[in-house]
């Protein structure tokens, strides 16, 4: 059965529309089963930037909904272009001209975002739609949002296959903490599994690390597959409509669904380097967003690749 993972942006109803309603931090999860697919709805709690932009990071498809055209509308527009969510749907007021939305976004990745009003039926059917070519035989990572512990099972990590299939007594290596862990269990809606495809949201009972290292934005992974490091040096492309220079200093930094300060060391003929107190994980093609917290109005700087990807 397909998994497909959606973000809600701007619509703090349709969420619990969509789905039942599941973990709540400050991201909510809402989850629904079809006959074909098992849909995770993600939406940022009172729009918080950084939450969004991590929901944005582990999404197949974003839903966006136009009720009121304000700058963080805007903001979101250029992450999802930025990040290259490329699937989506977008929700048009009642009785508002739907030209005019798609003047706003008609130089972006949104532009093939089908609009449609805010009927849950309707959206249900056109997410159904969407195809994900996943490969199942890649190398297994899987992308951490939240962890704890549970009295008698130990720790526990709530998060997404995004490569390869995840199987019971998998020995993986937690990036970037560097722990070599055991998969002891693995649950998907409450039912346990002896493995969950690329795309399942899935609860993993493991053995070999900490809470506190299974932070959100950590990775289990086969270790060749990922990278960590605390410099490096990126292509980068600044977001035009952030009005300062981009200059030697500290700002926020996201890769995958971890976020961290991150200064700016040196900025060159279209690249930048960084440095950061904190290890990250990332691989070769990762997207990599830069925010100022304290900007009013605009806080995406602009996004980065690794020197050896395709143009950013």
């Amino acid at each position: 059965m397909k998994s497909l993972n959606v973000g809600i942006f701007h619509d703090d109803g349709i969420g619990k529309e969509l789905g039942k309603k599941g973990t709540v931090s400050d991201i909510s999860f809402f989850n629904r089963k079809t006959d074909d697919v098992i849909f995770t709805f993600m939406q940022p709690v009172e729009d918080k930037l950084l939450a969004k932009a991590q929901i944005m990071s582990a999404i197949d498809a974003a839903i966006v909904s136009f009720r009121e055209v304000s700058p963080g509308l805007g903001e979101t527009i250029l992450m999802l272009d930025s990040l290259g969510v490329s699937r989506g749907i977008i929700i048009n007021p009642p009785y508002s001209d739907a030209g005019a939305v798609e003047g706003l976004v008609r130089n972006t990745i949104l532009k093939e975002f089908p609009i449609v009003e805010n009927d849950p039926g309707e959206i249900i059917q056109k997410l159904e739609e969407i195809e994900t070519n996943r490969n199942n035989e890649s190398p297994v990572s899987v992308v951490i949002d939240h962890s704890f512990n549970v009295k008698g099972l130990g720790e526990v990590l709530l998060g997404f296959v995004k490569s390869g299939t995840l199987r019971k007594h998998d020995k993986l290596t937690l990036l970037p903490a560097g722990k070599e862990i055991v998969v002891r269990s693995i649950q998907m809606h409450d039912k346990d599994f002896d493995e969950a495809p690329v795309g399942s949201r899935v609860g993993v009972a493991i053995k070999g690390a900490s809470v506190e290292e299974l932070k959100r934005g950590s990775v289990l992974c086969v270790p060749e597959t990922h990278k960590t490091g605390k410099e490096l040096k990126l292509k980068f492309e600044k977001n035009k409509f952030y009005s300062q220079e981009i200059e030697k200093g500290t700002f926020h930094l996201l890769v995958g669904m971890q976020t961290m300060p991150v200064n700016i060391e040196e900025t060159t003929d279209g690249t930048i380097t960084i440095s950061t107190e904190q290890t990250f994980v990332y691989k070769e093609d990762d997207v990599f967003l830069f925010f100022d917290l304290n900007a009013k109005k605009m806080h995406l700087v602009g996004k980065g690749k690794m020197m050896n990807s395709p143009s950013v």
